[in-house]
């Protein structure tokens, strides 16, 4: 059957849910270029659809997460309302301690029903750069949050320039 609904939707204000399937409604960013959603949520730990950097006359300005509906902002009397698209560059990270890594040495506890040898450890990580940031992770002793704190830097998850730790300091969280 044939959905014969608008894909882009009138609103007055930005919708919690999706009113076609329920899902979370999020905003759409525009100036991303070919950057894909997860590449998004990596560097900028924020969730988002893109919007590429053709921006249309009529903008659509939130977007639900499964991609059914996009909603357009409106005046109650249904004209257009003036709008502020949401750009890439003026988009602020979040700090990284929004994403909770898990070492696998903590996946194989868990899978093994041994969830209590786990604890959320808070690694300050420098680099070679000067940068800093603190990364939440998920492992069974300071070491093994150390380690996956390390490899995440050197493999450039975090959104970090530098690839070689200088410092760090590992904090269990009670």
């Amino acid at each position: 059957m044939i959905d014969k609904r608008p894909r882009i939707i009138d609103v007055e204000r930005k919708p919690q849910k999706c009113p076609v399937c329920g899902e979370r409604v999020v905003d759409i960013i525009y100036g991303t270029g070919d950057m894909t959603k997860i590449e998004y949520l990596l560097e900028y730990r924020k969730e988002g659809m893109m919007g590429g950097d053709n921006i249309p006359r009529r903008p659509p300005l939130w977007e639900c997460v499964c991609g059914c509906r996009r909603f357009r902002k409106v005046n109650r009397d249904g004209t257009d309302a003036p709008v502020k698209v949401k750009m890439l560059k003026n988009v602020r990270k979040a700090p990284a301690t929004r994403i909770n890594w898990e070492s696998n040495m903590a996946i194989d506890a868990v899978g093994k029903n041994e969830g209590s040898k786990t604890h959320h450890y808070r690694v300050e990580v420098r680099t070679e750069l000067g940068e800093k940031e603190i990364v939440s992770v998920t492992a069974v002793d300071e070491q093994d949050a150390e380690d996956m704190a390390l490899s995440l830097v050197m493999k450039g998850t975090v959104g970090l320039k530098g690839r070689v730790c200088t410092y760090n300091v590992v904090v269990d969280e009670e």
